[in-house]
């Protein structure tokens, strides 16, 4: 299994320097390349690649002992990768007929982060790390210690602010489960009310966490926006709102994560909708030929989307199901408000309606009815992929039945 480790580094005030200098030396060097690359294309229908820049790679460093000499070989090849990554996702946009987004320039405000391919030419000592060209070792927050049989794929640092972290890439056997978790499988409906109704009836709050300091976050964007470029104030003004906007993120990260491990500690399968974040959240300001209709209440139901952090939620439960010997499964999210999950009948019914009310007598929370849908197809395609019936669900794999007004008022 394939992990990031990810901790804080705690550097003297000469490694912090040490640490700016590399990533403005693998920044330029990012800008360099790429202006090589276009530069051929454009004056003599070149295409240079990787190699070739790595070959021109080992003479700058061979002209500068002390910049890019002193830096770990790898370390530009990164740089270098990063670059070809760009052109890669450029070309393949391209054949797809997507927007193709052409590699650009990187400045300062851009590039915050630099990283080794492998492992040569650094070496990881318990709390410390010992980096090539940086003399004594580097400390860190050694809370989560990598796992014995680790191998090291590659390493980035980044900077977050004034702090500098690090991210160990890493393959690993030992931390996935030989037994699934005891339990039995859950749905849940992601929503903004509440970040996730299970199909046991539980509702998890949404911590909101751009709301709590979205007064102060506005009051520094408007600052930053009267500072004159280049100023004293206009950097401490940044630095001010870098940190409020870390602490939002910190916020939502730490509710994630525990709400995606205890998912996965209690639970050997987990079901959630398969959404399509990107569609959901897209502007409805329209043209000004067709303008568009309600987007002031449709831009602040995209801020609350994407502050409740459904995307990244999924992403957590899936590798943390994994390595607790659990199963996550995304299911087709259509229909899943309307269908009742006891007798699978199908009525529309309004988004004010936050009651199912069934004929077949079921009355519970709307959302709590769709997480049970959601759960009954996940088990349907569980047991399609087994070729058997999960036990205990007569209803999974079966088709919904429209009947029409089945729908009571509440």
């Amino acid at each position: 299994m394939i992990l990031t480790y990810q901790q804080k580094l705690r550097p003297t005030a000469t490694q912090h320097r040490l640490l700016a200098e590399a990533l403005e030396r693998q920044r330029l060097l990012y800008n360099a390349a790429l202006q090589e690359r276009r530069d051929a294309w454009r004056l003599g229908r070149k295409a240079i690649t990787r190699l070739d820049q790595q070959k021109s790679l080992t003479v700058i460093r061979a002209d500068d002992p002390k910049g890019h000499g002193a830096d770990p070989a790898n370390m530009g090849r990164w740089t270098l990768k990063r670059v070809e990554d760009g052109f890669t996702g450029f070309f393949g946009r391209v054949k797809r007929g997507l927007k193709p987004g052409f590699p650009r320039f990187k400045p300062v405000s851009r590039w915050n982060t630099f990283g080794l391919l492998e492992a040569t030419g650094l070496r990881h000592e318990g709390d410390r790390i010992r980096l090539k060209g940086f003399g004594r070792p580097i400390r860190l927050n050694h809370d989560r210690p990598l796992p014995r049989d680790a191998k090291i794929l590659g390493v980035t640092f980044t900077r977050k602010g004034r702090h500098w972290y690090v991210g160990f890439t890493i393959e690993t056997t030992e931390v996935v489960a030989a037994k699934p978790p005891l339990g039995e499988a859950v749905g849940g409906d992601l929503g903004v009310e509440a970040l996730l109704t299970l199909s046991t009836g539980e509702r998890i709050p949404n911590v909101r966490p751009s709301s709590r300091r979205e007064r102060e976050i506005r009051v520094s964007r408007r600052a930053l926006a009267r500072c004159r470029k280049g100023s004293n104030r206009r950097r401490e003004v940044k630095v001010r709102l870098a940190r409020q906007l870390r602490a939002v993120a910190n916020t939502r990260d730490q509710h994630l994560h525990r709400v995606s491990a205890r998912l996965a500690r209690e639970h050997p399968l987990v079901v959630l909708e398969d959404l399509r974040i990107r569609n959901m959240t897209r502007s409805a300001a329209g043209t000004v030929e067709e303008p568009g209709t309600n987007v002031t209440q449709k831009r602040g139901l995209n801020r609350s989307i994407l502050d409740a952090g459904w995307g990244k939620l999924v992403h957590l439960v899936r590798y943390k199901a994994i390595r607790a010997g659990g199963e996550l499964i995304c299911v087709d999210a259509r229909g899943t408000s309307q269908e009742c999950r006891q007798c699978r009948a199908v009525a529309a019914k309004p988004l004010s309606l936050r009651r199912h009310l069934c004929p077949c007598g079921l009355d519970e929370h709307r959302d709590v009815n769709s997480a049970g849908v959601i759960r009954d197809r996940g088990l349907a395609v569980k047991a399609a992929s087994e070729g058997g019936q999960p036990l205990g669900d007569a209803n999974a794999g079966r088709r919904a039945v429209r009947r029409p007004g089945t729908l009571l008022a509440a």
